[in-house]
């Protein structure tokens, strides 16, 4: 059986358990691991609707949705928030690979 590489697994994590303490209610938090471990500070923190592109972000990461009202987060393969294939919904985290994605867009 050939399983896939660490680097290779993405998946939205449905019950990630209490938001890390570093990543305040209402942000979208980028931690440089798959799992988080700690009380880890974040690679980076948004907070404002919008799209935001990625410089340099590769390998494997947590992608943390502490938003609130149901405001989703997407990953998008282009710059600018274009061509977003991952969604992740509040209160929900992804693990996985950047190296594909350009930009992180925070929508209500």
């Amino acid at each position: 059986m050939v399983g896939a590489s660490p680097a290779a697994a993405r998946w939205i994590d449905d019950n990630p358990g209490p938001s890390v303490d570093n990543c305040s209610p209402g942000h979208v938090c980028v931690h440089d691991t798959l799992i988080p471990v700690g009380n880890p500070v974040p690679e980076h923190r948004y907070y404002h609707y919008g799209t935001y592109n990625f410089v340099n972000e590769y390998n494997d990461h947590t992608v943390w949705n502490n938003q609130t009202g149901g405001a989703r987060a997407l990953l998008c393969l282009g710059y600018n928030g274009t061509n977003c294939t991952v969604t992740i919904p509040a209160g929900k985290a992804f693990h996985g690979s950047l190296t594909p994605y350009n930009s992180i867009k925070l929508v209500p």
